[in-house]
């Protein structure tokens, strides 16, 4: 049976875990964002073999676990006398794999812009830096919108992972008052709703977005 009173009692704690969610959440995303992007940059400026390099740094990436970077991070990094604390790894882990994903966003808004825009640029004799700044990345960012606003809100779902290694994130405050009290409903139920919560003006952003790209 639904216990309101517990339910009441256990909300601060539940908010706290709300706050650390949104801390991680923003600081991933920006790491992802800015870090896809000099990725896709850096991967169209290499040469073959550096491309090659590239991929294969992204495949592998994105092809481990995020829990296990986090325990990588988190108990094999100290061995090597390379100590973090849990929050900073479980931002970077979260960073850099999104990163990978948006890295292919970017790099395929950057394959969409026609070759006569390219050739506009030449012929009105930009310098790199111009042609970069003013025209080609603020096309690549616009373009990528949707995509990346949908990765953002993956990534508030994702920081859950961090219970794992004792960040107090949503999850983790949840699991703990669970786990104490020997009640699961309602920690896990407002638990949920509160990540829904979190998502709704994502959801209304990655919608609005997707609206002005069709």
């Amino acid at each position: 049976m639904w216990d309101w009173g517990y339910a009441q009692a256990i909300m601060p704690d539940l908010l706290v875990g709300v706050w650390y969610t949104l801390i991680v959440t923003v600081a991933s995303s920006i790491i992802a964002l800015v870090g896809g992007l000099g990725i896709a940059l850096l991967e169209h400026a290499s040469s073959r073999i550096g491309r090659t390099l590239v991929r294969a740094v992204l495949e592998l990436v994105r092809g481990v676990p995020i829990l296990v970077l986090l325990f990588f991070g988190f108990y094999v990094l100290p061995e090597y006398g390379i100590i973090m604390a849990a929050m900073p790894i479980g931002i970077a882990v979260l960073g850099l794999v999104y990163a990978t994903f948006c890295s292919e966003v970017y790099r395929g808004s950057l394959a969409s812009i026609p070759p006569s825009l390219w050739d506009a640029c030449t012929a009105l004799n930009l310098s790199p830096y111009v042609k970069w700044r003013r025209v080609m990345i603020p096309l690549m960012l616009k373009r990528s919108a949707p995509a990346l606003a949908n990765y953002v809100l993956i990534i508030i779902r994702q920081t859950s992972f961090l219970f794992a290694i004792g960040v107090p994130v949503l999850m983790g405050k949840a699991s703990v008052t669970a786990f104490q009290s020997f009640r699961y409903l309602e920690p896990f139920t407002i638990a949920g709703l509160l990540y829904f919560a979190m998502n709704i003006p994502f959801i209304f952003l990655f919608s609005r977005l997707k609206t002005e790209h069709q």
